[in-house]
């Protein structure tokens, strides 16, 4: 449970804020510059951007495991700077690299992780048996972890962070390495749990995960933030609205872009095109149209 000591500001308050964060590494690289992000309560907001733009340095912020170069970071009002311990209380972190203990069972890896929580023992195994249940790992309750698939390990180790039930929780590239229907598997858990108050901060590189599961999203690029809204906001920063797909002459796909649909059907009659696939442009074409050149050359963490 978050300490009962900590004061959680209203609905309307701010679940993380983020101002002037900059992060420079001993060996000069410029791996976050100057970030300023707001992630409202109750809101699924994810940290899209390619390998190597800069969200785990970042999340590692917000967390507090690593310290800034410059600015602030604030979870639900408390100082992560000041009060790291208060802060880390807030928050339920699944690290990208995290290995479970695969000796244990998942039942018994609840628990411990209850009783590292501060849970009594009998506290620890009533939220255990609550936990395998939301996860849907009872009828795996008699393998160990060393046997369960990656889509149930990645679920399990989310349970982990959700044990002492934070009003904030921070997945780094939550399905990185698994196979569609795992990755699949991880979206469905952290849909269930999305309406249920907390706060949920993904970082990713996939374009289909960020529109299938975010209500806000940040693009990073080279460590900087290059735009922050809805899914249909960032369309709308799109310089061409609709774009065509086809095969050309020479049998490789195509695009054609305009600021309409009349537009870009306009430019297809011209070419004498007849045979295409029209829709709005998507999230990635404004990734791609926002980080150009930038895409090729990032390579801080």
């Amino acid at each position: 449970m978050p300490d009962p000591g900590i004061a959680i500001p209203p609905s309307n308050a701010l679940a993380i804020e983020v101002r002037a964060l900059t992060k420079r590494y001993r060996n000069g690289v410029l791996a976050n510059d100057r970030i300023d992000l707001s992630i409202p309560r109750a809101t699924v907001f994810g940290l899209l951007g390619r390998n190597g733009a800069g969200k785990t340095t970042l999340v590692r912020q917000i967390t507090a495991e690593l310290q800034p170069t410059a600015g602030e970071v604030r979870v639900h009002g408390v100082d992560v700077l000041r009060e790291p311990l208060r802060a880390k209380r807030l928050m339920g972190v699944v690290p990208q690299e995290a290995v479970p203990y695969l000796h244990l069972t998942p039942a018994e890896h609840l628990r411990l992780f209850g009783r590292l929580h501060g849970l009594s023992r009998s506290q620890a195994r009533r939220r255990a048996q609550e936990l395998m249940a939301a996860l849907d790992l009872e009828q795996h309750a008699r393998l160990t972890v060393n046997q369960l698939s990656g889509g149930l390990k990645r679920k399990l180790l989310v349970g982990n962070a959700l044990v002492a039930e934070p009003p904030v929780l921070v997945l780094d590239e939550p399905t990185t390495g698994l196979d569609p229907h795992s990755r699949r598997e991880v979206w469905a858990l952290i849909r269930g749990f999305s309406g249920r108050g907390a706060t949920i901060l993904i970082t990713t590189h996939y374009m289909e995960e960020a529109a299938a599961l975010c209500d806000e999203v940040a693009i990073i690029s080279g460590g900087r933030i290059l735009a922050q809204g809805t899914i249909d906001q960032l369309r709308a920063r799109c310089r061409y609205r609709f774009k065509a797909t086809f095969t050309a002459t020479n049998g490789r796909e195509e695009d054609v872009a305009g600021r309409s649909h009349e537009e870009v059907l306009d430019e297809l009659a011209s070419r004498g095109i007849r045979e295409f696939a029209i829709t709005k442009t998507s999230l990635e074409d404004l990734y791609l149209e926002l980080t150009g050149a930038e895409l090729a050359g990032e390579d801080n963490g």
